[in-house]
């Protein structure tokens, strides 16, 4: 019958009395590797395969960023093909996704100059349709990799397949993260989606008129790219999407009119014909309205969160505009020193952003001939 072990004669019993046994050599503990990647793995200078082997003999190949995206080795910018690689053939998950349900291979499709490693995480499993926020197609597309889009779809990535919270496709999301810059790359993205069966859906018209409207908008300024206007044009038809109807120009001295019925519909209508691109604009009228939609903008738009004193001073500008020329009516000017009252410090106030936008419109029209701006006080 086989012995217990023995305690040896010097060993002293454990206070709690509790049995003593030796260690055996198969329980012996490594020391355990890190389950967070180092904080400088996500950027830098290209790794090198012997670089990584340093960094992983204390790090997990499935640790994850330090930060809110957790993000994986995989996803880091500082990989090539090799990195990729070894990474993978060590441990590393290839379909592993960060805190916004993105792969690797979404992270690394957007860039061209990341075509081979796209390519080796294809080779070792990665599944080109797991969509998160974004997706393989989507990234590819949203930032015109050509080379990159064509790749994935090769390697069954399918272009009907939707994601995020408003059921996007890639198609949908290249459109309508483009700006009038990007039309010919939008085009020539938009050819191999719709060759392919895509369509675009949802809100992607309505945010494809507004960039084509912007573009018109600048060429009447004298800014904008009519090469691009015309790509625009051609990116329309191909998508079966109505073009938007280039602003009124108005002549030196010609009155302001508008053709829009409701305040609504007008106030777009002026702004297009009034408001610049970019700064103040050259009429007093024009900045009446500039200055209601900024502020509307950063009240429901962006929550006040921007707010500083050029709002409020912009809000002051436009309670002295208004009272000069034919003014607004005394009925009309109290119910705009309340709305201002309580938009004052970018409080979220919708029915006051709305009076003061529909009294902008109101006061214009009733000053049809434009007034040269004198300079603002303000910057934005």
């Amino acid at each position: 019958m086989p012995q217990s072990p023995t305690r040896p004669a010097s060993a002293t019993a454990p206070a709690s009395g509790r049995y003593w046994r030796p260690n055996r050599p198969e329980e012996t503990t490594l020391p355990k590797k890190r389950i967070t990647l180092p904080k400088e793995f996500r950027r830098g200078e290209t790794y090198t395969v012997a670089e990584l082997e340093e960094i992983f003999e204390k790090v997990e190949t499935t640790a994850l960023g330090r930060d809110v995206n957790k993000e994986s080795a995989l996803m880091s910018d500082r990989l090539d093909a090799a990195g990729i690689r070894w990474l993978v053939e060590h441990g590393a998950e290839v379909n592993a996704v960060d805190r916004f349900g993105n792969t690797a291979l979404t992270h690394h499709s957007k860039w061209k100059a990341k075509l081979d490693v796209v390519a080796a995480l294809l080779e070792h499993g990665a599944d080109p349709n797991i969509t998160g926020h974004s997706s393989p197609l989507a990234a590819a597309a949203e930032y015109g990799n050509i080379d990159g889009l064509t790749l994935l779809l090769d390697a069954g990535a399918d272009p009907l397949v939707d994601f995020g919270r408003r059921g996007e496709t890639a198609l949908d999301r290249a459109m309508t993260r483009m700006k009038d810059y990007h039309a010919p790359r939008a085009l020539e993205v938009a050819r191999i989606l719709v060759s392919r069966g895509a369509t675009v859906s949802g809100d992607t018209p309505k945010y494809l008129r507004q960039t084509m409207s912007h573009l018109q908008g600048l060429i009447a300024r004298g800014k904008g790219s009519e090469e691009n206007l015309a790509i625009l044009f051609e990116l329309f038809e191909l998508l079966g999407v109505e073009p938007t109807v280039p602003p009124r120009v108005l002549a030196p001295g010609e009155p302001i009119t508008v053709t829009a019925e409701g305040w609504k519909a007008q106030y777009s209508e002026l702004w297009k014909m009034l408001v610049p691109g970019g700064g103040a604009a050259e009429s007093v009228q024009g900045e009446v309205v500039r200055i209601a939609g900024r502020v509307g903008n950063e009240i429901l738009g962006n929550g006040g969160g921007n707010w500083d004193k050029d709002f409020d001073r912009m809000l002051q500008a436009y309670r002295a505009h208004v009272r000069t020329g034919a003014p607004l009516e005394e009925a009309e000017l109290v119910s705009l020193d309340q709305a201002v009252g309580r938009l004052a410090g970018g409080s979220f106030d919708e029915p006051a952003v709305d009076t003061l936008t529909e009294l902008a419109v109101t006061w214009v029209l009733r000053n049809p001939d434009r007034v040269d701006l004198p300079k603002p006080s303000y910057r934005r």
